[in-house]
């Protein structure tokens, strides 16, 4: 069997990238130097092993693009150093959001930076299509890993997901992006994440929890090109014997399924698990009703009766 090498996804938010970033302040870095750390970091993977595979997907709140896809050197058409053509699709692509928030008007971006964060209480800010990108990886990971199994290759770690975000968490993306989080735990996927944002992203803080991966928020984004080299160049076999300090505490806060609020207390549906910020008579998701004292009637299964169906839950 064959060394197929290390398989690393990189999802990429252009926020990061964009002149107009609004958390620019915030960093003391310009968005031409956080590009060059990442094609940096792009040439440095990819040097490392010939058989390495790499992926790249950028996008913003209503759009993710694979940007580079390269299957080492044994693949047709596989550029060796993919910094060149990946600086000319990031750009691109910068250039294409500029003109189109210019074209829209600054209503338009305004309420666009709001989507998904006012229903949770936060302030309003740009957000990252992370429920879509992370299934969009997971799909090419699967597709990738049939062909090396159809190929008898043999990897050398476990394929994994690198988030770079520069924008904090949209709640309304709660139930998509957990059910990718547990997609990829059940799949063997690690999860990793490097966020340049203000706030830390709870989202992504369980995933690497949840599926063995690493988070780092670094305070300095100078520094980015250090974190990426020293934490994510290598596979996950070899992570093993390296001392990766991890900061202590997980936010594993949920939203509510019917205002999409973050909440630390709520009630649970004892038959599907939705989470709610207040008691209802019927769980808007599956439809079983509550009786009273919060117990589900008519939701007889194998032992009776449903449990007590509104219970304070730590979210």
């Amino acid at each position: 069997m064959a060394d197929e090498g290390d398989l690393l996804v990189v999802l990429c938010d252009l926020v990061l990238l964009r002149p107009d970033n609004p958390c620019a302040g915030s960093l003391d870095v310009a968005p031409p130097e956080i590009l060059s750390q990442l094609l940096a970091f792009t040439n440095a993977y990819t040097m490392l092993s010939s058989h390495n595979r790499l992926a790249v997907f950028a996008g913003q709140h209503d759009f993710s693009h694979l940007v580079h896809l390269g299957l080492g050197e044994d693949a047709s058409n596989t550029e060796v150093f993919p910094s060149s053509a990946l600086h000319t699709r990031l750009t691109g692509l910068v250039k294409q959001c500029a003109a189109v928030a210019a074209v829209a008007g600054p209503g338009a971006a305004a309420a666009a930076a709001a989507a998904g964060t006012a229903a949770s209480g936060q302030a309003a800010g740009p957000t990252f299509a992370l429920s879509g990108a992370l299934s969009r990886a997971l799909c090419l990971i699967h597709r990738l890993q049939q062909q090396q199994a159809a190929a008898g290759g043999r990897p050398r770690g476990r394929p994994r997901v690198l988030a770079l975000l520069g924008c904090g968490d949209a709640a309304a993306q709660y139930i998509p992006v957990m059910n990718a989080i547990f997609s990829a735990q059940r799949a063997e996927v690690v999860l990793d994440a490097v966020v340049l944002s203000p706030q830390d992203s709870s989202f992504m803080q369980q995933a690497a929890h949840l599926t063995g991966g690493l988070y780092f928020r670094p305070h300095r984004g100078r520094g980015l090109l250090g974190v990426l080299l020293n934490h994510f160049v290598c596979d996950t076999a070899t992570r093993k014997q390296l001392d990766e300090a991890q900061a202590l505490g997980v936010d594993f806060r949920a939203s509510c399924f019917c205002h999409k609020y973050v909440i630390e207390t709520g009630y649970v549906c004892s038959v599907c698990l939705s989470i709610f910020c207040q008691a209802s008579r019927a769980c808007s998701t599956c439809g079983t009703a509550f009786g009273a004292g919060g117990r589900a009637v008519g939701a007889a299964g194998a032992g009776g009766v449903g449990a007590g169906a509104a219970a304070g839950a730590g979210a």
